[in-house]
């Protein structure tokens, strides 16, 4: 068994990337000053805001200097936010912290007695908690990990996986070959996330690890992102210099995967004939996964509605 390694100063950097959300960054900050211990550090990257972010982060660092360090980039996407966190950080595992959700109470401490029980590992994953917009709270696990690298990255595209992308601890050692890809403005995790599965050894915690805020101006649901990243995103997943050879059979099922997605955010924002070429693309890929009921009916609607 390993002990942790001593070649950092700091277990713990807690990196948030931030873009225009001087509403929230203080929540998202306050919940991390509430941990006990001091073997963190806190570094916010703010991507170019035009509101008041900045006010934010530098009133959090004068008040809190050793704990807090601020960079502010020119706006290049959250992927770019997240890779320079990663690149100045002083601590031995990362956790990266959107600017609108919070870390769970008391994560810190379970984490220190979850390493030190373990020794070095590469990755930890838990669960989460979700609020929405209307302030209804939902509990979201993570159980069942596969206990394969390959089980866990095709479980993962296949959403069988249950996994928030503020719910996993990383060594930083796992930047030596993994980083966000920055020409992704939209789903950047999924390629983290789906290497950090397939190239790593997970463990699972059966606790939460973030407080996630649902908004329904999410970039995620957003179709202009859906149109430029959607498809995209398999070729980011999906990059051999990286991947095992087993990966490639899961490819064409994902492709049709995030057609029938950005399918379905478009017809759902009204652009009902466009939405049909995707929908077309996925049908081709798999008929399986395109002629489920929900997709059919949708594609039946656009069709006639055209």
């Amino acid at each position: 068994m390993q002990d942790l390694a001593d070649d950092h100063s700091l277990t713990f950097s807690i990196i948030i990337p931030a873009y225009n959300y001087g509403g929230t960054l203080g929540r998202a900050v306050d919940s991390v000053l509430s941990q006990e211990g001091d073997d963190y550090e806190i570094i916010i990257v703010d991507d170019g805001s035009t509101d008041n972010t900045a006010l934010v982060a530098k009133a959090y660092c004068d008040k809190f200097p050793e704990k807090i360090t601020y960079y502010l980039q020119s706006n290049q996407g959250p992927a770019a936010a997240r890779n320079k966190g990663a690149s100045v950080s002083i601590g031995e595992y990362l956790f990266f912290l959107d600017a609108d959700d919070e870390i769970a109470q008391n994560l810190l401490k379970t984490l220190r007695q979850y390493l030190q029980k373990m020794g070095v590992v590469d990755c930890v994953i838990g669960d989460h908690i979700s609020i929405d917009q209307d302030g209804k709270t939902s509990y979201s696990t993570t159980y069942p990990l596969p206990n394969t690298r390959e089980k866990r990255f095709s479980f993962y595209l296949s959403k069988q996986l249950n996994l928030s992308h503020c719910a996993k601890l990383v060594h930083r050692r796992i930047f030596d070959k993994v980083s966000y890809p920055v020409e992704l403005r939209n789903s950047e995790d999924i390629p983290f996330v789906a290497h950090v599965l397939a190239l790593y050894d997970c463990q699972l915690i059966s606790e939460p690890m973030a407080i996630v805020h649902k908004h329904r101006d999410s970039l995620r649901h957003n179709e202009v992102y859906a149109r430029k990243s959607g498809e995209k995103v398999v070729d980011y997943v999906f990059r051999y210099d990286l991947l095992p050879l087993w990966a490639k059979k899961y490819e064409k099922n994902y492709r049709a995967r995030r057609c029938l997605s950005v399918f379905r955010t478009l017809y759902l924002s009204g652009n009902k004939k466009e939405s049909l070429s995707f929908f077309k693309k996925a049908l081709r890929l798999s008929p399986f996964l395109s002629l489920k009921p929900g997709y059919l009916k949708k594609a039946l609607r656009a069709f006639f509605s055209g």
